[in-house]
């Protein structure tokens, strides 16, 4: 089922991206998308998934806590760079910014979180989540990736690797940010405080999605 989302919402978030007038604006003389156009979507994904899959469960057994994610933040970024985009690290903490800039057109901002929570994993499956931390009341708890965490960077990181892929099909410029301690908060807005929207592009328009577990056939959008 996580496999499945992965790929829904890795598909809903791109044609999201390509169908609406962000990238086929006047100026970009590309074809409006129908579902016709954006059959390679589902098809790049059909060829993919296992590469994504890979980097779920990498992500998924090496959670790190909120202002924690160093390991996380490189993982992240190395895959942002080898996909092709610009990447800077260290932003407002552990926060990673890539940026790809494909011609004229407007700027599109996504985002991924990359911290987890000091929950323990009691699926017991083989690659659940075995690390650990000292609770400052002293307590051992186990620390996983119980909010979906490792699902929002995976799309990312796939996302990365279709765009840049594809590059011919879109116009204007990607911007992916990995927010660091979005569950304890601060992140955003240290990310903001180390000029986020001077030092890099101010986008005309951003994305985030959260993956839900309780109704696999619905998506909600706000």
């Amino acid at each position: 089922m996580c496999f499945n989302r992965i790929a829904v919402s890795l598909g809903l978030c791109v044609s999201f991206f390509l169908s609406s007038e962000i990238c086929f604006g006047q100026d970009a003389k590309l074809p409006s998308p129908t579902s016709k156009s954006t059959e390679w979507i589902q098809s790049w994904i059909d060829q993919n998934l296992s590469a994504s899959v890979e980097d779920y469960w990498w992500l998924h057994q090496h959670p790190e806590l909120s202002y924690e994610e160093a390991e996380t933040a490189k993982y992240v970024a190395a895959a942002w760079t080898k996909a092709g985009f610009e990447v800077t690290t260290g932003v407002g903490g552990h926060g990673v910014v890539a940026v790809l800039k494909n011609g004229t057109g407007p700027g599109l901002m996504l985002r991924t979180d990359l911290d987890a929570l000091p929950v323990t994993e009691a699926t017991g499956l083989p690659r659940a989540s075995t690390k650990k931390t000292t609770l400052p009341s002293g307590a051992t708890a186990g620390i996983m990736h119980a909010c979906g965490h490792d699902v929002h960077m995976t799309n990312l990181i796939a996302i990365a690797r279709l765009m840049a892929a594809n590059k011919e099909k879109w116009r204007g410029t990607l911007m992916l940010i990995g927010q660091p301690a979005e569950e304890r908060g601060g992140g955003a807005q240290k990310m903001l405080d180390d000029g986020l929207f001077s030092k890099f592009i101010k986008p005309d328009f951003a994305i985030a999605l959260h993956c839900e577990a309780t109704k696999a056939t619905t998506v909600a959008l706000r």
